[in-house]
């Protein structure tokens, strides 16, 4: 609990006059202070001409920005102010630009926010300034309307008492070797063969499977029951069997998580919308306890295919069922899909405090707060638990969950693994207007999920990062394609792009990687996401591309090893190291540019002793061998195709 004092006189104000004398000293902001609890960007602006504030006729120059799509999706939208440590503050002032809104100021009181005072913005680019007598860490402005607009904050006051104590740095978990990280998404109806070319799958696993529905026993939280084996999908004779489907996985070789997405009809608004909160109708979605009948659906997944036993008297399960716990089956288990789905509206959009109260619920029943059966980790307590795939690589999003862990858990984040999706393309991801894929080197993937994983190292380093969703379309037309090149093909392209996609991603530290998805959607579709799998559709019998060859190849190749270093060359060439602690070596070397380039008479750099150099090839899992002998005497044609050299 925060020790923060606030006096009781403090203003209401409707557009008071800037006439005060300030004695205080000035405290100078830091983007890097600003917490923007909508999870969008942009609150930089609000503090990025701090330098020039001792001037007082100094007008800023930088403007606000809320050309997002759908921004009123967002708001109101906070905004906190972290000091770092307790202040004594005794004034505000915010430039007010167009001034037509209302901003709502408070301080972190307790465990409350208070309110502090009210600000209509009602002056026309000229300053407001407003006295404060209250002693805080955490200010928040909340902006109720996109019109509601100021250029910069300012901040009057002096810090007071100790600063708090830095926390011990904590070294991020190591990536598992190539062949664990390479992953896919997929479906139970996914032939485990075809599944079996990656190391792990991400199962889609829609929530009303497991409900009940179709048979007895079922009802309302907590008398809800969920079936399994067989699932309720399932009629005269046949059922879609979870046990059965992850026991062949494991028993193939391949890790396998569920991400149980959407709603159940049991614990959700009515009419039932399955991408809607998993909520009741007057439920507040920023309250763990609202999503207690969804956490207690994580507990019944947890308990029966984590490793620990569970007590028969808190399995939930259909007549039929049978009571089985602990079986071992899944590697981890994540809570939702694309929760931040704009596309979707309000009522199925998480704001970040919404998607922290509902994973509090789903983590631990709110730190056990949600009673017994509630939460997977109170189900297997080692069993690790994936955020919900964010739709966007927005740090804004996942700091804003982690103040709200800060404030209402402790500082527990309630995952063990971030989780992001990102497809690459001339819009720079999902929440652009795209009218092409690129390449992953066009995208810069690997310095943009680099940056990612220094976040992670510096707030969440406990926490494992992966990438749950990228990808290619082959269609043409689809404006996430994957285009010929020159003599190349949109499957050839497809399958460099994806290889090269998981090497970019390996390179900048990411623990774990899925494409999507093993099978098309419908090929002969220009939709987006329609045409992006690895093989053909279910009804034209999944039948292997090119990109399915490429990458069973690279997970073989580089069975056990990991991303060690990145060779420096000339021109476009790029070169990455993978090793083992056997001392086992494999390089990968490629044109970094998709222009259908080829650079003859190569030799190879930085490796020495006797080496085989593999080719990915449209018919094989292991590739075809191309050369052998001493590394310094070989002369190879280098395309945008990675070869893989191995030592020997």
């Amino acid at each position: 609990m925060l020790n923060t004092i606030a006096r009781p006189t403090m203003f209401l104000v409707v557009a008071l006059a800037a006439s005060l004398t300030i004695a205080a000293p000035p405290i100078v902001l830091r983007p890097d202070m600003l917490n923007d609890l909508s999870g969008r960007s942009g609150q930089a602006e609000l503090v990025d001409e701090q330098n020039k504030l001792a001037d007082p006729a100094y007008k800023p120059t930088s403007k606000p920005k809320a050309n997002w799509q759908g921004a009123a999706l967002y708001y109101p939208r906070p905004v906190v102010i972290d000091l770092g440590q307790m202040h004594q503050l005794s004034a505000i002032r915010f430039y007010d630009v167009e001034g037509n809104g209302l901003i709502t100021i408070a301080a972190r009181v307790g465990d409350k926010w208070q309110e502090l005072g009210r600000d209509e913005l009602k002056k026309y680019n000229a300053w407001s300034e407003h006295p404060l007598d209250v002693e805080c860490r955490y200010l928040r402005l909340t902006f109720a309307t996109p019109a509601a607009a100021i250029a910069e904050v300012a901040l009057e006051g002096k810090p007071v008492g100790a600063a708090p104590e830095v926390a011990k740095k904590i070294e991020p978990p190591q990536p598992p070797p190539m062949d664990k990280f390479i992953g896919v998404n997929g479906f139970i109806d996914d032939p485990v063969e075809r599944l079996a070319a990656f190391g792990m799958v991400r199962e889609y696993h829609n929530a009303q499977w497991d409900d009940g529905a179709s048979g007895e026993g079922t009802g309302a939280f907590p008398q809800h029951a969920f079936a399994y084996s067989p699932s309720a999908v399932r009629g005269a004779g046949w059922g879609w069997d979870f046990d059965r489907f992850y026991t062949q996985l494991k028993e193939a070789g391949v890790e396998v998580y569920p991400c149980v997405q959407g709603a159940d009809k049991y614990g959700a608004s009515q009419p039932f919308k399955p991408q809607d909160k998993p909520i009741a109708a007057d439920a507040d979605p920023t309250d763990p306890a609202s999503y207690a009948a969804h956490g207690a659906h994580l507990f019944q997944t947890a308990a029966r295919y984590g490793t620990a036993k569970v007590d028969e008297s808190l399995l939930t399960l259909e007549k039929g069922q049978e009571p089985k716990s602990g079986l071992g089956l899944i590697t981890a288990i994540e809570n939702w899909n694309e929760p931040d789905k704009w596309w979707e509206g309000r009522s199925a959009y998480f704001n970040p405090l919404e998607l922290a109260a509902m994973c509090s619920a789903d983590y631990d029943g709110h730190q056990g707060k949600l009673g017994p059966g509630v939460g997977a980790k109170n189900a297997n307590p080692k069993l690790p638990f994936v955020l919900s795939g964010l739709a966007t690589t927005e740090l804004s999003y996942l700091r804003a969950m982690e103040f709200w862990a800060e404030l209402h858990r402790g500082g527990s984040f309630p995952a063990d693994v971030i989780n992001l999706h990102h497809y690459s393309n001339d819009a720079g991801g999902q929440d652009g207007q795209p009218t092409t894929g690129i390449s992953p080197e066009e995208d810069r993937m690997k310095e943009r999920f680099a940056r990612i994983v220094a976040f992670r190292n510096e707030h969440l380093p406990q926490c494992e990062l992966w990438v749950s969703e990228f990808g290619y379309d082959i269609h043409p037309k689809s404006v996430q394609r994957a285009p010929a090149i020159g003599e190349t093909s949109a499957e050839e392209t497809q399958a460099r792009w994806l290889v090269r996609s998981y090497l970019a991603l390996a390179a900048a530290g990411v623990d774990r990687a899925q494409m999507y998805m093993l099978r098309d959607v419908n090929g002969a579709d220009s939709t987006k996401f329609s045409s992006s799998g690895v093989t053909s559709s279910k009804d034209t019998g999944h039948q292997p591309r090119r990109s399915w060859y490429y990458i069973a190849t690279m997970k073989n190749v580089l069975h056990g090893l990991r991303f060690e270093k990145e060779i420096e060359q000339e021109e476009d060439v790029l070169q990455y190291r993978f090793s083992s602690e056997d001392g086992r070596q494999v390089d990968l070397i490629w044109l970094g540019s998709s222009r259908d380039q080829k650079l003859a008479d190569y030799q190879l750099n930085g490796i020495d002793g006797q080496v085989e150099v593999i080719q990915l090839t449209g018919d094989s899992t292991s590739g075809k061998v191309i050369a052998k002998g001493d590394a310094q005497g070989l002369r190879l044609e280098v395309s945008e195709s990675p070869l893989l050299v191995r030592k020997k």
